[in-house]
């Protein structure tokens, strides 16, 4: 997302619980990470975030703090703290803020919603019934009930959007994460198994940061929310490409037993029809994409 800005020459502040920028470093050379201003601080501070607002002329937010499924599921209070309040504490931040920041755009998820089976029509759109299976998606679940309540309450423009299974170099947390580690692993000739099997909805991790900028540049009426689409696939089919990219990996990556529990036959229709139409990557040429520069910052020594 970061490294995106910055190609479009947008100035950025980040703003993190920790200040060192591991992943960035794998995506930006030393002098590029130069022109970020790095804020170290915590998603519930409410007085910290309106004065980096303030003090910063922050024109546009876009809020990724959260924990993931495991963590949420080990820890719901904490997660409930990082994920649900630490978004109010946001939109707090930005209604003191509201004449100069135009627009919030945040993660909500595609855990939101139910399986595939749970729906009759297909594919499904933003506005299918929301029925998470975890506690991650139903903290997700009311961000998005929240984002319409502070627009209705105070014009606080906003716009969640449902990653699927997000892959690329620097995606590294998190159940679904796995299928970027696999990729890494197939380089370094280690055996890896993905935590699920079945069919999911693969998205590179460019296509889904450009979708974020778009949506906040766009800054439009309302507190929508709009399901995203990348290249739905099966896992085993997955790993058949990382075996074509890394022949010597075959037969060491594998896949656990329990199925990916998140709807993926979703419809982008209505965040094309806000950006306008594009074509997200493949899933092939993604993990071609990422497999090159997991060997560059091999070859460098900074994997």
């Amino acid at each position: 997302m970061i490294k995106n800005l910055l190609d479009m020459e947008h100035e950025v502040i980040a703003f993190d619980v920790h200040t060192r920028p591991l992943r960035l470093s794998l995506l930006l050379d030393p002098q590029k990470l130069k022109d970020i201003r790095f804020v170290r601080g915590d998603i519930n501070n409410l007085g910290q975030i309106k004065k980096l607002l303030e003090n910063g002329a922050v024109s546009h937010v876009i809020h990724l703090a959260g924990l993931q499924t495991p963590e949420c599921r080990e820890k719901p209070i904490l997660g409930a703290a990082v994920d649900v309040v630490g978004t109010l504490t946001v939109f707090e931040a930005i209604k003191a803020c509201k004449d100069r920041v135009k627009c919030l755009v945040y993660a909500s998820s595609g855990a939101v919603l139910g399986t595939d089976e749970d729906y009759g029509t297909h594919p499904i759109g933003d506005e299918a019934p929301r029925i998470p299976g975890t506690l991650y998606g139903v903290f997700k679940v009311t961000n998005e009930e929240c984002a319409r309540i502070y627009w209705q309450d105070e014009g606080i423009r906003s716009v969640g959007l449902r990653p699927p299974v997000v892959y690329g170099v620097g995606r590294d947390r998190g159940l679904t994460a796995g299928t970027t580690l696999a990729i890494k692993a197939a380089m370094l000739g280690q055996t890896y198994e993905i935590g699920f099997r079945g069919v999911a909805n693969m998205e590179y991790a460019d296509d889904v940061a450009n979708s974020f900028i778009a949506c906040a540049l766009k800054a439009p009426e309302g507190a929508p929310s709009y399901n995203m689409r990348g290249e739905v696939l099966e896992v085993d089919d997955m790993i058949s490409v990382i075996e074509e990219i890394f022949p010597l990996s075959k037969g060491k990556i594998g896949c656990a037993k329990q199925r990916n529990i998140m709807a993926n036959d979703v419809t982008d229709a209505g965040l094309q029809a806000l950006i306008g139409p594009f074509h997200p990557l493949s899933y092939e040429e993604g993990a071609k994409r990422t497999a090159d520069l997991f060997r560059t910052l091999l070859g460098e020594g900074r994997l």
